[in-house]
């Protein structure tokens, strides 16, 4: 036995794991997962009880697809970038088909008013969590191939077919309607770009452009009544600004240490969407201030990873991988502030996930899936900077020990 696992240990610790996984980012990803699980099951006992009479329901179904999400995030990772690069402009059509046939009477599904699902059977895909990986993906693989004729092109031409792919991404979003996502999509590809090369001058004329859409189309339909209700919440505390209320009510009851887990009063039919667009307000309400600090610097923390690991791609050669992780970066964060800016009252509602903790089996897959990727290029830069074996040992653990064991004699003798 003890042979054994001596073999095992040598074997396991031949494989330089510390160098591809990134540790502090696993323990951030890994805590916040935890906090959302324990969160979700506060925050939805009460409502799934009332809907499914099964107070577990829409915990035991975030469970299930945690489970999808890590076993996608390990397959994710032993994939090369390089199969992610060809792959991300043959993604592209797919993605444009999707946002057709969530809008296609009979095949997309509709919720609360909004076609955004494409139901197989007892499983929903949320189309615009998918467009956002994929978006990624493409924006990174085309900033590699045309980088330098954003920063050198006098012409605006090398701008089109992005700035085309992301306006009619956009447009399809909106027709969802999810204006949400669109943002998110539209400004990740915005900042990408300048990443990649794009003039500072030419970016701000982007982004005017961008606010020029947005602030009319925020204004337009039921947005114009979220926004009215944004603007006085109070003054429509039993209507359209039911939800702001009573998440700035949850927040301010929390105080600075909270009721305790499972204490929280809001939740209990007051504060709709508790488990999902609201589930900071929870926290908040059963952890106070310090519980939000603590969730707030995870992420932080997260954000940071991100954007260190995009620093080191480009350090060693892998451009692909640091738009990648940028990206990631990026996009974990902004949603984050949208998120919790709603609960705050600082932002209109506009029906986001808070990344790792919301319910929402769509969203914790691909956030997952994203996250891997961002793993997979910290494995690939510490390859290309501190040249780290790909390939695995040729032989056996047993095998490998005794050669080992042979070398640490040889370097005795030798000494």
């Amino acid at each position: 036995m003890k042979h054994w696992l001596d073999s095992w240990l040598t074997y396991w610790e031949s494989l330089n794991w510390s160098r591809y996984i990134d540790r502090e980012l696993l323990v951030a990803v890994m805590a916040l997962l935890a906090i959302g699980i324990i969160m979700l099951g506060s925050a939805s006992l009460w409502v799934a009880e009332k809907q499914y009479q099964d107070a577990f329901y829409y915990l035991n179904r975030q469970l299930f697809f945690v489970g999808i999400g890590l076993v996608a995030a390990v397959a994710v990772y032993q994939v090369r970038l390089g199969f992610w690069q060809d792959l991300g402009i043959k993604l592209l059509p797919v993605a444009l088909l999707l946002l057709v046939l969530v809008l296609t009477p009979g095949i997309g599904k509709a919720v609360n008013g909004s076609s955004r699902w494409l139901g197989f059977g007892l499983i929903s895909l949320q189309v615009s969590e998918l467009i956002k990986v994929i978006m990624l993906l493409y924006l990174a693989g085309y900033l590699v191939r045309h980088g330098k004729n954003l920063a050198t092109s006098a012409s605006y031409q090398p701008l089109a077919i992005p700035l085309a792919v992301l306006g009619v991404v956009g447009a399809l979003l909106l027709l969802q309607p999810d204006f949400g996502s669109s943002v998110i999509i539209i400004s990740m590809g915005l900042v990408l770009l300048f990443i990649g090369g794009l003039p500072l001058k030419r970016l701000a004329l982007l982004f005017g452009g961008a606010l020029a859409f947005m602030v009319p189309a925020a204004f337009m339909g039921y947005r114009g009544a979220r926004m009215e209700a944004y603007l006085n919440p109070w003054a429509f505390a039993e209507g359209k600004g039911y939800q702001t209320v009573h998440s700035l009510m949850a927040i301010g009851d929390g105080g600075w240490f909270g009721a305790g887990l499972g204490g929280g009063v809001q939740k209990l039919f007051y504060l709709p969407e508790a488990h999902n667009d609201f589930i900071f307000a929870v926290l908040a309400e059963e952890f106070g201030f310090m519980g939000m600090l603590l969730v707030l610097a995870l992420y932080a923390w997260l954000v940071f990873r991100a954007f260190n690991i995009g620093f080191q791609a480009d350090k060693g050669g892998q451009h692909y991988g640091a738009y990648v992780a940028y990206g990631v970066g990026f996009w974990m964060g902004f949603q984050v502030i949208l998120h919790i800016g709603v609960n705050l009252a600082i932002l209109p509602p506009k029906g986001l996930t808070l990344p790792l903790m919301s319910y929402g089996g769509s969203s914790i897959l691909i956030t997952l899936v994203a996250l891997a990727l961002l793993m997979r290029v910290h494995r690939e830069t510490q390859v290309a900077l501190f040249g780290v074996a790909e390939r695995k040992p040729a032989l056996k653990p047993a095998s490998r020990s005794r050669v080992v064991r042979q070398v640490a004699k040889t370097a005795e003798k030798a000494g």
